[in-house]
């Protein structure tokens, strides 16, 4: 019994054994774990650098490998031939690999546009196309829009490649310049320093304030040193002084106290006179006000009262002189020569 026992181990590595060589007939590499997951041989990548494409693709698929074109620009390398490839060739790789060849698109070579005054993208499609790396500076002009080219070099009509120096100077627009003070000022003040600075004037807002004087500039939106973009608007908000409030009545007061109710109230007191004749009453009384009472006016803003006046007396009469003016007539002879 024991040595049926033994001999089982024996036929199992025997029949492994056949197995391998029969796996080992169907793998081009030799290795059975290969054949077991389908794992294609090792190869040579093919070197097709130099050569025309067509050759090298037929090369490449030769060799079991797959092929991906890309092509490029090419001072060196003539049109339609092979300038690099991936993997390099001389490296061993599993068949099926992909291999990727660039093509020589030939020379890339543009004629330099007289560009300047023309929208740079304009310009800059043929140097893109050809793969030209350009040298751009974008420079802020007050004068001249954004994006429109101020220089070039080369100059027109000079042929350039790859390997040449190109370079634009661009109009970035206007620069962006800090808001001015305008807070205090009047508000034609402050739209003038606005104009200057190459801003304009927003919307404008009155709002009642008993410490700043009607007209005066409180606030601007965006303040005083923000940087903005040019012709941006600037709201700004204008005091309108105290808040309106009804006039007091002070007709048939006396001129002193209709003053001094008119001036407690913040009011500037003005003063017109009625002529009263030598019987009329209301001597120094106050016979109308303007505005009328219970009228909003603002505080600061002028009332005019009308006071009762004797009226002045006339002037004395002059009485008319007759002056007789007496005239002498005075007679010269000359003598005969």
């Amino acid at each position: 019994m024991g040595r049926v026992r033994g001999a089982a181990p024996v036929a199992v590595a025997l029949v492994l054994a056949l197995a391998s060589v029969g796996l080992l007939g169907f793998s081009s590499t030799l290795n059975p774990i290969d054949a077991i997951l389908g794992r294609g041989a090792i190869v040579d990548v093919p070197d097709v650098v130099d050569d025309p494409r067509p050759r090298a693709v037929a090369e490449v698929t030769a060799a079991g490998l797959e092929v991906e074109l890309a092509d490029a620009f090419s001072l060196s390398a003539p049109r339609g031939t092979i300038i690099a490839q991936t993997p390099a060739g001389g490296e061993r790789v599993r068949e099926g690999t992909t291999v990727e060849l660039v093509v020589s698109k030939g020379a890339n070579r543009v004629e330099m546009p007289d560009a300047v005054g023309r929208p740079f993208d304009e310009v800059a499609g043929p140097f893109r196309e050809a793969d030209i790396a350009l040298d751009v500076e974008r420079v802020p002009s007050e004068r001249i829009p954004e994006g429109i080219v101020i220089e070039q070099s080369p100059g027109p009509g000079i042929v350039v490649t790859g390997l040449d120096p190109v370079s634009f100077v661009v109009s970035a627009g206007a620069a962006d310049r800090p808001v001015p003070e305008v807070v205090g000022r009047s508000l034609d003040a402050a739209g003038f320093e606005l104009g200057r600075a190459g801003l304009t004037l927003g919307e404008v807002t009155e709002v009642d304030d008993p410490a700043v004087p009607a007209g005066a500039v409180i606030a601007a939106d965006p303040a005083p040193g923000a940087v903005v973009p040019i012709e941006t608007p600037v709201a700004v908000r204008v005091s309108a002084g105290p808040a309106l409030a009804p006039v007091p009545e002070v007709v048939e007061t006396s001129e002193a106290t209709a003053r001094n109710v008119l001036q407690r109230e913040g009011y500037l007191v003005a003063v017109a006179s009625r002529l009263l004749g030598p019987d009329d009453l209301g001597l120094g009384a106050v016979f109308e006000q303007f505005p009328e009472a219970g009228t909003p006016l603002r505080r600061g803003q002028t009332v005019t009262i009308v006071v009762g006046r004797n009226a002045p007396p006339l002037p004395p009469q002059v009485s008319a002189t007759t002056t007789t003016t007496t005239t002498t007539t005075t007679t010269t002879t000359v003598p005969r020569r």
